[in-house]
């Protein structure tokens, strides 16, 4: 899967990643979807996320007291299909699928196409 975006810093492209990200210096959150550039450096969260992760966020703040690392996986389902994209060789058809739908509401023409192309791979060679 080649997902990619320009930098809003220098216009290179930039390609999502599964990242761990530190919250609060106490917190890890592994997993998050985020757009991340090997020219400048910078970083940004998949705007397709950005409500999960609040809504992760204000949880673990109700809770005070919480230590540790969680899978960001658990709780949204974008990340959940990306995270079992990179631990397979091989996506299902209903994997590609969810993916065709998801860069269809992110209007990424590129990936669209790139999906299509392997749905037909499949349908064709059956």
């Amino acid at each position: 899967m080649h997902v990619e975006k320009r930098c809003m810093k220098c216009q290179a492209l930039m390609e999502l990643k599964l990242r761990r990200v530190v919250y609060m210096n106490h917190m890890e959150i592994d997993h998050v979807p985020i757009y991340s550039c090997s020219q400048c450096e910078n970083n940004q969260l998949v705007e397709y996320v950005k409500e999960d992760l609040k809504k992760l966020l204000h949880e673990i703040g109700q809770m005070h007291t919480f230590e540790g690392c969680i899978s960001f996986a658990c709780h949204s389902p974008f990340s959940d299909l990306l995270l079992r994209l990179s631990q397979q060789s091989y996506a299902s058809i209903d994997d590609l699928l969810d993916l065709y739908l998801l860069a269809l509401s992110l209007k990424d023409r590129m990936w669209v196409a790139e999906i299509e192309r392997e749905l037909a791979e499949r349908v064709n060679c059956k």
